[in-house]
Formats: structure tokens, C-alpha cells, sequence
């Protein structure tokens, strides 16, 4: 009777940790997509003879890779793991000479705000499965944000990687604050709304080689950007 408990012992924990692998490898791939689409979408947004606002477009794709995430680990965690991922492939610049510090913490700094005003958002909300109420998108959408600014006043500005007037000036504020806010809570609210019944996505075969491989191209392709 022992032995028999003792067997299904093993085989509970070698379940668990297959199960720990397989969730790992969810959360580094598609913090590695997240990170691959910052650093060349990011890029194409910043070069354009025109100005495009890039927060009002990467949030939302954040967001899709984040409850992307969660929808196949079942697990809120990962929703703010998958970004912990996606902002270490930014802090790979740092090693790069020359480079402003300010220009690589803040973008990774962002991103973790990000994954921690969704993650938030999931727990503390009504949302589950089905499509995301418009004013839990807004609140995801101004209250990364928010916390943008208090980081600023607490940290970057005492220790000098920016000026104040970078971010107090009054068109600055309207557009990264209220514009980009306001068109990013839009975007999540009519994606979750359009795909909240489509059962048609494609079905991933999940792995830690791929997702490592993953993660190192990711890398190398923020490193060369």
C-alpha cells in the first residue's frame, strides 16, 4: 500500500513539473514575440518621416501577447512574467556603449508597468474568459501610466536620467496620457469584444528548446536594433 502511494507520489510531482515546464515555455515565448515586435516595430515607428504616437500601438499588442499567455497557462502570474521577459530583452542595450540608460530602462520600465496594470486588472476584475468590460480596459490602459509618472518623480528625476519638463510639459501629457490612453483602451475593448467567442485560434505546440531559441533571437534582433 506504501509503495503504491510512494509511486503515485513520483508521478503527481513529475506531472507538476512537466506542467511548471510547459507553462515556462508558454510565458518565454511570448514574452520573446512581445520582445521581438517592441524592438522591430518599435524601430519602424521611431524612423517614419511621420510622428506615430508608438504607445497608443504596442500596449495593445503587449496586451494580446499577455492574455495570450494567460488564456494557455490558465495562470495570472504569467500575464506579468510574460512581460518581465519581453523588458529583459530591452535591458540587453545596456551593454551596448554609448547608449543612454534613461533610453533603455525607461522603455523596460513601461513594459513592466504594463504587465502589472493588466495582471491587476484580471485579478481584481470580473474578467474570466469572456470579453472585457470597456471601463476595465480604460482603467488598464490609464493606470500603467500612472504609474509611469510616480516612477519618474521617485526615481528617474532625483537620480538625473531625465529632466522634469520631459514629461510635464502640457502637449506631452495630453497625448501620452489622455490620446494614447484613451485610443489604447479602445483597441483592447473591440479585440476582446470581436474575439471573445472565436474558438478557431491556432493550436501551439509549446516547448523550452523553441521558446529559448526564441528568446535568443529575440535578443540578438534587440541587440542589433
Amino acid at each position: 500500500m506504501k509503495k503504491e502511494l510512494d509511486n503515485n507520489e513520483i508521478i503527481t510531482c513529475e506531472r507538476e513539473k512537466e506542467d511548471k515546464t510547459y507553462n515556462i515555455s508558454i510565458i518565454v515565448f511570448w514574452g520573446a514575440i512581445w520582445g521581438i515586435i517592441e524592438a522591430t516595430v518599435g524601430y519602424v515607428l521611431h524612423i517614419l518621416s511621420f510622428r506615430v504616437p508608438t504607445g497608443s500601438i504596442l500596449f495593445p499588442i503587449g496586451y494580446y501577447f499577455m492574455q495570450k499567455s494567460y488564456r494557455e497557462t490558465k495562470d495570472l502570474n504569467s500575464i506579468f512574467y510574460t512581460s518581465v521577459i519581453a523588458a529583459s530583452i530591452k535591458l540587453i542595450n545596456l551593454f551596448i556603449p554609448m547608449t543612454p540608460v534613461i533610453k533603455v530602462i525607461n522603455p523596460s520600465a513601461c513594459i513592466l508597468l504594463e504587465g502589472l496594470a493588466v495582471a491587476l486588472i484580471f485579478k481584481f476584475s470580473e474578467y474570466k474568459e469572456g470579453p472585457i468590460k470597456y471601463i476595465y480596459a480604460l482603467i488598464m490602459s490609464l493606470s500603467w501610466r500612472v504609474g509611469y509618472y510616480i516612477m519618474c518623480f521617485a526615481a528617474f528625476i532625483p537620480l538625473g536620467l531625465m529632466k522634469s519638463s520631459s514629461i510635464i510639459d502640457r502637449s506631452k501629457f495630453i497625448e501620452f496620457f489622455l490620446i494614447n490612453g484613451l485610443i489604447n483602451s479602445l483597441i483592447i475593448y473591440f479585440y476582446a469584444k470581436i474575439t471573445a467567442n472565436n474558438n478557431k485560434e491556432i493550436k501551439i505546440k509549446y516547448n523550452p528548446i523553441f521558446s529559448t531559441s526564441l528568446l535568443i533571437i529575440a535578443l540578438f534582433i534587440q541587440w542589433l536594433i
